[in-house]
């Protein structure tokens, strides 16, 4: 057998050859974007932030984005006493809102749903459950099914009232699938070198975190900035890399005693109304030492990733911070730049001659003997112009940058906004925009809305999920940001930061739109798509080195790796009189599932 599939590949070499085609360049008629025009989705309305109001909602969201050559094509659903169980098809590199109504109260007890999909031209299939848990504190749950991908179960609580779950898949039936029901190696970009390789980094997409240091709150300044108004994120630097960011906005600033200037207490990531004001209000975050370990951390555990550190403010204030800022001396800013150079893998000696938008990806990547690099790039109030290339330490300005920042309080205003922005820009050929466009995924509470209701719960459940709808429909194969920066990434319940209950959304959307939706672009990427390549070559590393798993994870993070094969949480093995198909059919006697 194994001769004759020898056999088999060289012959079709030898017609692709003879017919003028090679399987490793991109084509324009191979594309599989789809054009379809989706549903519109909703946008969690702003009152069901208030705890009581959102305990009250019955009507929930789950998600599917398809970053795959393939259709995820609709088999059939049935529900049973749900007022809404509107699913549907979802075309390639498109994705859909699908909605849900319970009916009833918070205390109907056997409401329940199944959609069940298949992807097209294989043989693999996922299912989604929605069901009630009484008596239980969170008991609207979902379950995303994807043991006949061999890709486990995972088992959510919605994050809110009127709120979304999301599900990301990327890959092929050539390639193998991944899906964001767990987090993927760290190096992720590593991974995939044969596939990003030769394109500039203004041709990469990358999750990156907002006020990524202030993952908690050290109080080293007096003011009033609290975790609910002054936090960005749930996880530190480590995880955040282990999360898929590759962009960190990091404002670092020294703390100085109130009775001397001179006494520096130490750099810390600061978030405050404005570094620069009388009176600074918001608080203190992780110390510059903490945020050098953890990528040092990270980057000896995974190295050839590209990392981009953006350092703003770089400014002193007082520990009470009500008499200005402090300008740092030419001794501090010695004493900072002592401390960046204890940062592994720094990018030493880059060249300026042009943009670092414009360096292909394995000019970073193969730095420092393959250990890829950690680009440090400098935004602060220092001397115009500072930096120390012999150090790898840039300003800002070398490389060619739009930070777009929408300044909204609600996602129904922010998205339209970015998605506005970043398809103004065109990628690849003549009109290729040259620079690197970050697009702020958040949004910007006034200060009693975010000490209210918190910055977590703002970015949770209203704004993080409308980027797996409303962000994801706003691309196409010519459109698309560089980076997606968010708060609070990987976090999908208030106030669960453990590593093993966040979620993997941000990290398979960045595998996918590079892997994917990069590579239907042909001005992009030269070589042919590596989840199309008929030889069945998939261009990533170490890719046979992963170990399968098709276990369970639980609401709570109880996670079930070797699950026995008729466990599948929520499963209805038995339609009830009263379910409604899809198709508006509605049972008058109980039968089996027809799609067990």
């Amino acid at each position: 057998m194994r001769v004759l599939r020898l056999l088999a590949v060289l012959a079709s070499s030898a017609w692709l050859l003879a017919s003028g085609q090679t399987d490793d360049v991109c084509r324009a008629q191979d594309r599989t974007y789809s054009t379809d025009t989706m549903p519109a989705g909703t946008y969690q309305p702003y009152d069901k932030l208030n705890p009581i109001m959102g305990a009250l909602s019955t009507k929930f969201y789950v998600t599917v984005v398809n970053l795959t050559p393939h259709r995820f094509v609709l088999e059939g659903t049935h529900s049973y006493q749900m007022d809404e169980f509107s699913f549907g098809d979802v075309p390639q590199g498109r994705a859909r809102q699908n909605p849900v109504k319970y009916r009833g109260t918070w205390s109907t007890r056997d409401d329940a749903g199944e959609a069940y999909y298949r992807i097209d031209g294989t043989d693999k299939r996922f299912a989604l459950r929605v069901k009630s848990y009484i008596p239980s504190s969170n008991p609207r749950r979902v379950v995303l099914d994807l043991s006949g991908m061999g890709l486990g179960q995972r088992e959510y609580v919605f994050p809110g009232g009127d709120a979304a779950v999301s599900l990301v898949i990327t890959g092929s039936h050539r390639f193998g699938f991944q899906a964001s029901l767990r987090h993927g190696p760290g190096n992720w970009m590593r991974r995939m070198y044969n596939v990003i390789r030769d394109r500039p980094v203004r041709h990469l997409i990358m999750p990156g975190t907002h006020d990524a240091g202030m993952s908690r709150i050290s109080d080293k300044i007096v003011s009033i900035g609290s975790e609910e108004n002054t936090q960005n994120q749930g996880v530190n630097i480590y995880d955040q890399l282990r999360a898929g960011s590759r962009w960190f906005d990091l404002r670092i600033g020294s703390v100085h005693a109130n009775d001397d200037a001179n006494r520096n207490n130490g750099y810390w990531v600061m978030h405050v109304n404005n570094e620069v004001a009388s009176l600074a209000i918001g608080n203190t975050g992780e110390s510059l030492d903490d945020v050098v370990g953890e990528l040092n951390r990270f980057t000896t555990e995974n190295p050839g990733e590209i990392i981009f550190v953006a350092l703003r403010y770089l400014v002193g204030r007082y520990e009470f911070p009500d008499r200005g800022p402090i300008r740092w001396s030419a001794a501090m800013v010695d004493d900072f730049f002592h401390r960046l150079r204890s940062i592994h893998n720094r990018c030493l000696h880059l060249d300026t001659s042009t943009g670092f938008q414009n360096h292909r990806a394995s000019y970073y990547m193969d730095h420092n003997e393959g250990k890829g690099c950690v680009v440090l790039l400098l935004n602060g109030h220092l001397d115009p112009g500072r930096e120390s290339p012999a150090d790898g330490i840039y300003h800002m300005g070398r490389m060619g940058i739009r930070d777009h920042w929408s300044n909204r309080m609600h996602a129904s205003d922010m998205a339209p906004d970015q998605v506005g922005t970043w398809r103004s820009y065109t990628r690849g050929g003549g009109s290729d925009h040259g620079g690197f466009t970050i697009a702020q995924w958040l949004v910007t509470p006034d200060a009693v809305a975010s000490t209210a209701y918190s910055l977590q719960n703002f970015a949770i459940q209203p704004t993080n999920p409308s980027l797996y709808w409303a962000g994801v429909n706003g691309m196409d194969p010519e459109h698309w940001p560089n980076v997606l920066m968010v708060d609070y990434i990987g976090v999908q319940q208030r106030d669960q930061w453990g590593w093993d209950r966040l979620s993997a959304e941000m990290y398979t959307l960045a595998v996918g739109l590079n892997l994917y939706m990069a590579s239907e672009n042909c001005d992009v990427a030269k070589r042919r798509s590596p989840l199309l390549r008929r030889d069945g070559t998939v261009g990533v590393e170490s890719r046979d080195s992963e170990v399968p798993w098709n276990g369970i994870i639980f609401a709570n993070g109880t996670t079930v790796d070797d699950p026995p094969p008729t466990l599948h949480i929520g499963r209805v093995e038995v339609l009830r009189n009263g379910t409604v198909f899809g198709n508006g059919t509605v049972l008058e006697q109980n039968m089996p599932n027809p799609w067990l």
